[in-house]
């Protein structure tokens, strides 16, 4: 089940991070600082709004691939089913957020289009490569992390 958390991260961080991550420079990734890695340990707070839109947005894309292209999951046999099934679950959470993303800002005087950008945007500053990180790191560690917040998994 791990290696299937691991892949549906890949995919947030393919999804979202490609355009961003391009442009990344190679070099050594470096550690969280101290009060990044306790941070790490403490509960996560409840989504904002912006966070709700730009989630949804990304578990509706995969649980999306999940139900347009079941033979990408039939070839693995049952890891791929149950890999199927994960990415479908997303989808329906990622649903839900955007919707109660929406109904946030209805409430606020927001247009839908709106929320919806500020979730893109949510997206886009999370996905930007630290100084001196590669690429593929940034991308991992992007995809681990929005996994991790989007869905409440931890991965590791």
């Amino acid at each position: 089940m791990k290696r299937t958390y691991m892949i549906a991260a890949a995919m947030v961080a393919s999804l979202t991070a490609g355009p961003v991550l391009a442009d990344a420079t190679p070099g050594k990734p470096k550690s969280p600082p101290p009060a990044a890695a306790a941070a790490a340990n403490a509960p996560a707070p409840e989504l904002t709004a912006q966070e709700k839109a730009g989630c949804g947005a990304v578990l509706v894309i995969l649980g999306k691939v999940a139900t347009s292209y079941p033979q990408i999951f039939a070839s693995k046999g049952g890891d791929g089913r149950g890999m199927q099934f994960v990415l479908e679950a997303f989808g329906a959470k990622g649903r839900t957020m955007m919707d109660e993303a929406f109904e946030d800002g209805a409430e606020k005087g927001v247009k839908p289009s709106r929320v919806y950008e500020d979730g893109l945007q949510f997206l886009f500053e999370n996905v930007k490569p630290a100084p001196g990180e590669t690429a593929e790191a940034a991308g991992k560690r992007a995809g681990v992390a929005l996994l991790q917040r989007c869905t409440g998994i931890d991965p590791s």
